[in-house]
């Protein structure tokens, strides 16, 4: 049996990304946003990262951060 297409498209989807010192302070911004009620959910799993703009400059001094991206898709 076929399945009905999808008529979600994928582009139109939104991510939003917070960056902290810890996973704790991350999941704090999530709370507080009020993500979740915006049916946001993570992505991948959090992770420590390091942050530069596209021409190498660095960002926060160069230390690394955490960071978590969540998504809503669209409807």
């Amino acid at each position: 049996m076929a399945q009905p297409s999808d008529p979600r498209h994928p582009e139109d989807d939104d991510f939003i990304t917070i960056i902290a010192p810890t996973l704790a302070e991350v999941m704090e911004g999530f709370k507080a946003q009020g993500l979740s009620a915006r049916d946001y959910c993570i992505v991948h799993r959090a992770g420590r990262h390091s942050f530069t703009l596209a021409g190498g400059e660095p960002l926060f001094e160069g230390t690394p951060m955490i960071a978590a991206t969540f998504a809503r898709h669209a409807r």
